[in-house]
């Protein structure tokens, strides 16, 4: 049986390299539909990258706070990858999206283990290796399989169907005529 350990990661730096990343891994990742996965494919180069003026030009550099790194084997051939973003305001590095091919993938934990140990090897500061976050739809198997512990930010999302509601916005004061806040008049 195949081991996770005998997989090696690589960066990813080159938009091109981005594409080539098989399908499949993405696929697995429950909580993608294939709308999403090609806007993956489609803006690879500006997840992967930044633009920039040198010399008078326009280029692209690699994105600094992006991290994306494909698990291969000793034939180069690609079954996994993890996609990573450091933040460095509240000092975590937050995994947006990683797989494994299923015959790497465990079920004593070793493969989050070693996404896990990569992460925190990674040459950015200490002070952004304090955590590592994520989103799942799936939390009961993280935290009995993998020791995850749910965080205390909780995730909430408002679409234009929510924010329609009864409740009108309140219009600018300028639109209504009002100019100054209650009580603000100069008595004469």
């Amino acid at each position: 049986m195949p081991d996770i350990n005998d997989l090696k990661f690589w960066r990813v730096t080159d938009p091109a390299v981005f594409q080539v990343i098989p399908r499949r891994l993405f696929e697995q990742i429950k909580e993608l539909d294939d709308e999403m996965i090609e806007k993956f494919y489609q803006f690879g180069t500006e997840i992967l990258t930044v633009p920039v003026v040198r010399n008078g030009k326009l280029c692209r550099v690699p994105n600094p706070i992006i991290w994306i790194a494909v698990l291969h084997d000793v034939a180069h051939e690609m079954k996994g990858f993890v996609w990573a973003e450091f933040n460095i305001i509240e000092k975590h590095i937050f995994i947006q999206a990683y797989s494994v091919d299923k015959e790497y993938q465990s079920t004593n934990g070793a493969t989050e283990k070693k996404v896990v140990d990569y992460l925190f090897s990674l040459p950015v500061p200490d002070e952004i290796k304090t955590k590592i976050k994520m989103v799942t739809a799936r939390p009961k198997v993280f935290e009995e399989k993998h020791g995850w512990k749910r965080s205390n930010n909780v995730l909430m999302e408002l679409d234009n169907e929510s924010n329609s509601g009864s409740k009108k916005p309140v219009p600018d004061a300028r639109v209504v005529g009002k100019t100054e806040p209650e009580g603000s008049k100069v008595q004469q």
